[in-house]
């Protein structure tokens, strides 16, 4: 049964009310990161502006509340100013929350450290001449396993109507290849081929 509260320890009435605001503070923040937070914290996090740890903030403030919560709990059910079967539930209903919040925010957190690098395949077929000449000469800069997927495009841009559009394709494939074995001339997309194909390369 709870004691009358002119019978509190001198130590409980001066910690009370802070201990209450300062859990207070904590569920609110991370009700906040949760509801409100997430979708911009995601996106900062994509385009660098954040950490990406930045992601779990929401459980870890959502743990510390039930860390400190349950701490608070457990003194005032020691003291007898509260009854340990409600404190063991609340304290249990905020557990299953987090384990319902955690998957979440980690799986987040796993998707924004993956990055996407933007496909290339519809640029360097595009209508626009100079969007295949820059899509061409993007090819060369990516990571060589992504690069040599795009190789049969760049050797078909080798007879494109546009000069720039060949100039970009062939200087890509020289980058990948590390030499120049098609060369000029209206041969040159058949010494590609052959090239490639003997490294394993499918080019149509």
């Amino acid at each position: 049964m709870a004691t009358d509260a002119s019978q509190r320890p001198e130590w409980g009435g001066r910690l009370l009310r802070p201990a209450r605001m300062l859990l207070y503070a904590l569920l609110v923040a991370s009700a906040l990161a949760t509801l409100l937070a997430g979708p911009s914290l995601e996106q900062a996090v994509r385009e660098g502006r954040l950490p990406q740890s930045a992601l779990v903030v929401a459980p870890l403030l959502l743990l510390l509340f039930i860390v400190l919560f349950a701490g608070y709990r457990y003194l005032l059910v020691r003291s007898g100013h509260y009854l340990a079967g409600k404190a063991f539930v609340q304290v249990g209903l905020m557990l299953l929350v987090l384990t319902l919040l955690l998957p979440g925010s980690l799986e987040r957190w796993r998707a924004a450290g993956t990055v996407r690098p933007v496909d290339l395949a519809r640029y360097l077929a595009a209508p626009d001449a100079e969007a295949r000449a820059m899509a061409a000469e993007l090819t060369r800069h990516r990571d060589r396993p992504e690069a040599l997927r795009y190789v049969p495009r760049l050797v078909a841009l080798l007879s494109d109507p546009s000069p720039e559009v060949r100039r970009q394709a062939r200087a890509s494939l020289v980058a990948l290849a590390g030499a120049d074995p098609g060369g000029e001339g209206p041969e040159s997309p058949a010494r590609w081929r052959e090239f490639w194909r003997a490294r394993g390369v499918a080019v149509p």
